[in-house]
């Protein structure tokens, strides 16, 4: 059984992040895209057809003799672009929601079962039974990204004529991250307000806030790269196909066509993975926020005395 309250240093952040997923991956992921694969298909089915339908758009404009195309088609389906624009933004929400808290309640159900199984239905139960703090949480973060957040990023923006702002956003983006994931954890595993959970997060951040901050760059680096990989591949090919067209003096819309499709592929895939590989994230800050109740709490400790205990008995 992977061990959450544990006691861990800088290096152990990252490594134990892998560790769980090597014991416990196929577990983590089976259970993920049970309760989240429906929800991915559909999200990423519908991004395909606003990406294509957008670089369609694009790639006809090129050379026609209309200064309002773009007006035109807009006024022409002001009503599906609408429709369509509120069920993506409303899907996006819920599976964002879905995906954000999963791993969290993961983590919470493998401390509570002590390493014995449990199934998708007891994580949609819990879920179920948390859906309105979930919501409630992430509506006061929106709230406070909205007023305290952009003016955080506007007085980085300003800072960035100088260099200082460059590095101070390397730092405070990822400590940000660390924060609200921090304050999730403590929110949903806690009888305790939105306010008292942010409180507990921040005081968790300061606990230990360089290996904190560097290991949330070093998760981060990881599933950007990662991505850009995957992502490379159907973009080169749409780059090689397009070039290919040019040269055997094919239609520029039949190159542009391939080249389009081939973006939204790539849109598609970048969507997928940011989703998939964002568990690698909380999952790390979830390991850290272990380790640092460990730290606070020593329930190792007081586990190993009260099995003394009981086996004296």
């Amino acid at each position: 059984m992977f061990q959450l309250f544990k006691k861990r240093n800088f290096s152990e952040y990252i490594s134990d992040t892998f560790l769980f997923f090597k014991e416990n991956g196929a577990h983590f992921f089976r259970n993920y895209f049970i309760i989240n694969g429906t929800l991915l298909i559909l999200l990423v089915a519908l991004s395909y057809f606003v990406f294509k339908v957008y670089f369609e758009l694009i790639f006809s404009n090129i050379g026609s003799t209309s200064s309002n195309f773009l007006d035109d088609y807009f006024n022409n389906n002001i009503g599906l672009i609408i429709g369509v624009f509120i069920v993506f933004f409303l899907l996006i929400l819920f599976v964002s929601l879905v995906n954000y808290t999963f791993p969290v309640l993961y983590l919470k159900l493998l401390d509570q079962h002590k390493g014995q199984p449990f199934d998708a239905k007891e994580i949609i139960d819990e879920f179920k039974s948390s859906f309105g703090k979930v919501v409630i949480f992430f509506l006061v973060i929106f709230l406070l990204s909205i007023t305290v957040g952009l003016l955080i990023m506007g007085l980085l923006v300003a800072m960035m004529f100088i260099i200082i702002g460059f590095v101070l956003a390397i730092i405070l983006i990822p400590a940000l991250i660390a924060f609200v994931q921090f304050s999730f954890y403590e929110y949903m595993n806690a009888e305790i307000g939105v306010f008292d959970a942010l409180g507990k997060g921040y005081s968790k951040l300061t606990q230990n806030f360089w290996p904190i901050v560097g290991s949330t760059i070093i998760m981060y680096v990881i599933i950007q790269i990662v991505v850009s990989i995957f992502s490379a591949i159907p973009y080169i090919i749409g780059i090689a196909s397009m070039f290919t067209s040019l040269e055997n003096q094919s239609s520029q819309e039949e190159a542009f066509s391939t080249f389009g499709i081939m973006m939204v592929i790539v849109m598609c895939i970048s969507l997928l993975l940011s989703y998939v590989l964002n568990n690698l994230l909380v999952v790390n800050n979830g390991v850290i926020y272990y380790s640092l109740r460990e730290e606070n709490e020593n329930k190792n400790t007081i586990n190993d005395i009260d099995l003394i205990g009981t086996d004296g008995e």
